[in-house]
């Protein structure tokens, strides 16, 4: 399944949130082309993912929401690769 993780970081300067980025990285397949936005290709539930990265942010000044995705999507000057790459993610959810 594919997911959006969109993240206001406001409680520590960029560049001070190693152990989220590490966090979102050990969640799935990841692309992360805006700055603010990760692209998160995972097995586990959006709570799952929110309840794995919420111990690297600021409580009270931090923003985190994850959004399963779907095959509609669109981009704009997202990169080389980008499409090839979205192309190649699994966006069904896991078959039982």
């Amino acid at each position: 399944m594919m997911y959006l993780v969109v993240l206001e970081l406001n409680g520590r300067p960029r560049g001070e949130y190693p152990a989220l980025e590490r966090a979102i990285k050990a969640s799935g397949d990841w692309s992360n082309r805006s700055r603010d936005a990760w692209l998160v290709q995972s097995e586990l539930s959006a709570s799952k993912i929110r309840d794995e990265l919420k111990p690297h942010i600021v409580a009270g000044k931090d923003k985190l929401f994850v959004a399963r995705i779907g095959k509609n999507w669109s981009g704009a000057h997202m990169g080389d690769g980008f499409q090839e790459w979205m192309n190649r993610r699994d966006f069904d959810p896991p078959k039982r």
